[in-house]
């Protein structure tokens, strides 16, 4: 999850600027012949005022592409992205699952055997069960081949674990299987339906290294059995032979068709023969988990590499195409570095300021396969770097917007309070960043256009102005 800093709320009736901004805004809706109340209960506005009212769409923007910072991806999220699949723009992504197993209850002292003879106890198999979810992002028709590794370094269910971290694993997979997703069709198991979820038989030593330690202090509580059974590293490698192919999955990991069945025998009671066990592991709130993501941008679109490489260097020439994508993959940098320009001749009160940025669409970009993102997020850049809170996000979500507008491909934005404050040097002329929300859980990206885009898609900020005297 992103960090973020909150920006105190601000009195908005107190200061004289706000009141010229009210009234300012009154005024405009007058002059429009708009019969609504205003905020302020003022409905007339003298004539001379009227005059000082402007809108510009011509504000100067500098906009570029970053790489994203690391992502919080510990335990809390509703559901993990898993999968890999090389998108026709971004290039390959991959995510991947690191996650503990621990007892489904409460239960201590864990005894297969039932007080017999353990040596009597063999492991039929063990199969590792992750449910998910009817929705996607990608193409299901092409294959993944799943690889399960067997953690040798223990994880805390107190870590803060990021989309970069890695924990180590034996090199060998224990658990290997290739499979076309089918998000909307159910497993049968025992000509049961049993949910959507993919079924990854287990190393067999696994399960016996389990049944081992059957009444033994391993099997004494969760914290015991972890350091038996470390965790697993979960992770798909294609294959992706051609752009378009793969795609991500969504796992609610707290799922009960998630979990780590122990297939067995028992020797010590009286059972049918070819009679099997069970007991299952599940992952809950005392099993630490996390997603790593990794993207390969050698794949992506030209036009995506060369913004990469020139967005390393010290300065950043606006480009008329921009990108944002989940998973920790891109943002864009929006500078105003001409906005002092505005009060060169004396303060203004900003009646309202209204971005717009509208999506680019491209031949594969624009396959319905890769929707674009549900909601961007513009976030303040602090003295240090670090992204904030805007303080008109503090006026509720409606108000911010910022949610994708299907009918007309534009994602829109309300800023006037930013603006105000950046004119008035409240606010540090640092710049914002474009991000996707949500972007730990879910895959979407968008291709953007420009501060200085010539086909169309410019992005803008239309300016309502009042000139104080």
């Amino acid at each position: 999850m992103r960090k973020i800093s909150l920006i105190p709320e601000l009195l908005r009736v107190s200061s004289p600027a706000n009141f010229f901004l009210g009234a300012a805004t009154i005024a405009l809706l007058t002059f429009s012949s708009c019969k609504k109340d205003t905020a302020g209960g003022i409905t007339v506005q003298p004539n001379s005022d009227l005059l000082h009212v402007k809108v510009s769409d011509t504000t100067s923007m500098v906009t570029w592409v970053k790489k994203e910072d690391s992502l919080n991806t510990s335990q809390a999220l509703s559901q993990y992205v898993f999968g890999s699949y090389w998108d026709p723009i971004f290039g390959k992504t991959n995510s991947s699952i690191y996650t503990q197993f621990t007892f489904p209850t409460n239960d201590i002292n864990l005894d297969f055997a039932s007080g017999g003879n353990e040596l009597l106890l063999s492991c039929d198999s063990i199969v590792l069960s992750l449910g998910y979810l009817s929705t996607y992002y990608g193409d299901t028709t092409a294959a993944q081949t799943v690889k399960v590794y067997q953690m040798n370094s223990a994880m805390s269910i107190s870590g803060l674990y990021k989309s970069d971290t890695s924990f180590s694993y034996y090199p060998v997979p224990v658990g290997m299987k290739t499979f076309h997703p089918t998000p909307t069709t159910q497993v049968r198991i025992f000509g049961q339906p049993r949910g959507t979820q993919l079924r990854i038989p287990l190393d067999r030593s696994i399960g016996q290294l389990i049944l081992d330690q059957s009444g033994k202090p391993s099997l004494a509580n969760n914290s015991t059995f972890l350091q038996l059974l470390k965790g697993f590293y979960i992770h798909s490698e294609g294959p992706l032979n051609s752009p378009g192919d793969g795609c991500m999955l969504y796992m609610p990991l707290t799922d009960t068709l998630t979990k780590l069945t122990v297939y067995y025998k028992n020797g010590n009671i009286p059972v049918g023969p070819g009679d099997t066990l069970s007991f299952s592991f599940a992952i809950d709130a005392n099993a630490a988990r996390f997603a790593h993501f990794d993207h390969d941008y050698h794949t992506a679109d030209p036009l995506i590499q060369s913004e990469l490489v020139k967005a390393s260097g010290t300065t950043h020439a606006s480009e008329q195409t921009v990108f944002v994508s989940s998973l920790s993959g891109l943002k864009t940098k929006i500078e105003f570095p001409y906005a002092s320009n505005w009060v060169k001749n004396g303060q203004i009160a900003v009646n309202w300021a209204e971005m717009t940025i509208k999506a680019i669409p491209s031949t594969p970009g624009s396959n319905p396969s890769y929707p674009p993102i549900g909601r961007l997020a513009l976030v303040n850049i602090d003295s240090l770097g670090h992204e904030a809170i805007m303080i008109d996000n503090l006026e509720g979500s409606d108000y911010f917007n910022g949610y994708w507008d299907p009918v007309n491909s534009l994602y829109t934005f309300h800023i006037d309070r930013y603006f105000q404050q950046l004119l008035t040097g409240k606010q540090k002329n640092n710049g914002l960043y474009l991000v996707a929300t949500g972007s730990a859980a879910n895959a979407n990206r968008v291709v953007l256009g420009g501060a200085n885009n010539t086909s169309g898609y410019k992005m803008k900020l239309r300016l309502s102005y009042t000139k104080l005297h």
